[in-house]
């Protein structure tokens, strides 16, 4: 989330100065953290956050940021993340345009 806050910052700073128009989308998986981010009101059941983590929620609430959807399984940067099975690696890697190397190409 930071990181894309500052990748948003530094378009800024290199661009003519014309602040980004759109909201920088986040893909999330968790709908409760979601819900969360979304609605502003105190919630009872998640006072024991800290305020100094509500910093999604303040980039929600400023339109800076917008939370989408997606499923667990269609999660690309788990390709980068986690261990998985070939199944579920070659789905997640056909999705970034990433291809195998024919046999003609790798060294003998």
């Amino acid at each position: 989330m930071q990181e894309a806050i500052w990748l948003r910052q530094l378009t800024l700073e290199l661009s003519s100065g014309d602040m980004p128009t759109k909201a920088t989308i986040i893909h999330e998986d968790n709908q409760s953290a979601m819900s969360l981010a979304k609605n502003p009101q105190f919630h009872g059941r998640a006072k024991h956050i800290d305020i100094r983590h509500h910093f999604v929620r303040d980039k929600v609430s400023d339109g800076t940021i917008e939370l989408n959807y997606c499923r667990t399984d269609d999660m690309v940067a788990d390709i980068l993340t986690k261990g998985l099975c070939n199944v579920s690696f070659e789905r997640l890697r056909k999705m970034t345009g990433v291809t195998r190397i024919p046999n003609h190409f790798t060294p003998k």
